[in-house]
């Protein structure tokens, strides 16, 4: 076959793909036609030719073909943009118009056409903020259009981030805004001083290195006491227990685990712990029990896609406790 009868088989577009009828891939492999070009023509006949619930814009869609002369060619472009289309009846819709549509103007009217279907994406008053790995973080938030654009006018943009702190920080209805608090933590190695004894009420009992019994608080009054705020974490068993001078039982665990995981635990994310979630380790539903021992701080998305259920089949790994410290485990040995 010349060039000239090659071209003039593509441009018969329909009638080409009709002479499929009964063929399948294979069968046209074997003619010669390649893995794709086989794939492509089965396609086109099954839509042009095939059975559907929409004859009467099958027939339109092949009629209206046979009259531009669209070529094979053209036929899989208007493909390419019906297959964009989920809902049938709206894909065979602009197949029907693209089919009546000259072959030079068919790229114009399917964009067209497809800006015209595309549902407006709906915006609504939200913050987020996201860490970077080099120290940095990108807030973005979204609000009333001229308050915003005010807000953006304000920002020196030879030093953005800086800029708008200081914008921000500065005084608002008279008042300064409020800048994230800075508390110092300092962490009690138990092994260092004794061993764990038992738990009584609200504390635990401890055997120090000497031999004398004493409670965790006394332990923490005698090694640190002026440090503000100390977590007794062991090697073993992880942390044990937060000492303060004035308690907050509804905020205890919460900040023991902060101390022992600033950010989500997960290999990788950054999401600092203040705006974590606190994850069962051995789940609730499987008898876990709500102690620091059994809770580590994960950001909401991990916290939803740990493998919680041991049993079950793994998808994408699970959070752990070993021998006092928090670990992933992958997928092939999370059960």
């Amino acid at each position: 076959m010349g060039l000239q009868e090659y071209f003039a088989q593509l441009s018969r577009g329909v009638d080409l793909v009709a002479e499929c009828s009964g063929l399948s891939a294979p069968d046209l492999e074997k003619m010669g036609a390649s893995a794709q070009d086989a794939a492509e023509l089965i396609g086109l006949h099954a839509i042009y030719f095939g059975p559907t619930p929409y004859t009467g814009k099958q027939r339109l869609a092949l009629d209206a073909a046979r009259r531009n002369g669209h070529a094979l060619s053209t036929l899989q472009h208007i493909e390419s943009f019906t297959r964009r289309i989920t809902g049938k009846l709206d894909a065979w819709n602009l197949r029907v118009e693209l089919c009546s549509t000259p072959g030079e103007h068919v790229t114009a009217v399917a964009r067209r056409r497809l800006r015209e279907m595309r549902v407006p994406r709906k915006y609504c008053e939200r913050a987020m903020l996201r860490q970077h790995p080099n120290g940095l973080a990108t807030l973005t938030v979204t609000g009333n259009g001229l308050d915003m654009a005010d807000a953006f006018r304000t920002i020196d943009h030879k030093r953005p981030g800086e800029s708008f702190i200081a914008r921000m920080l500065g005084k608002a209805d008279g008042a300064p805004a409020a800048r994230t608090r800075v508390t110092t933590m300092a962490v009690l190695q138990l092994e260092d001083y004794g061993t764990i004894l038992r738990r009584e009420r609200d504390d635990v009992v401890v055997r120090t290195t000497s031999g004398a019994v004493i409670t965790g608080t006394q332990l923490v009054e005698r090694a640190c006491a002026n440090e503000g705020l100390i977590t007794v974490i062991s090697r073993a068993q992880g942390p044990v227990d937060l000492y303060r001078f004035e308690r907050f039982a509804s905020v205890k665990q919460r900040t023991m685990l902060a101390a022992e995981h600033p950010t989500c635990a997960w290999p990788g994310c950054n999401t600092p712990a203040e705006r974590g979630q606190f994850h069962h380790l051995t789940p609730w539903s499987h008898g876990g029990e709500t102690n620091v021992a059994n809770l580590v701080t994960l950001c909401s998305y991990h916290n939803g896609i740990n493998d919680d259920d041991p049993n079950a089949p793994p998808r994408r790994g699970r959070l752990t406790r070993q021998g006092g410290t928090v670990v992933w485990q992958p997928p092939h040995t999370s059960r």
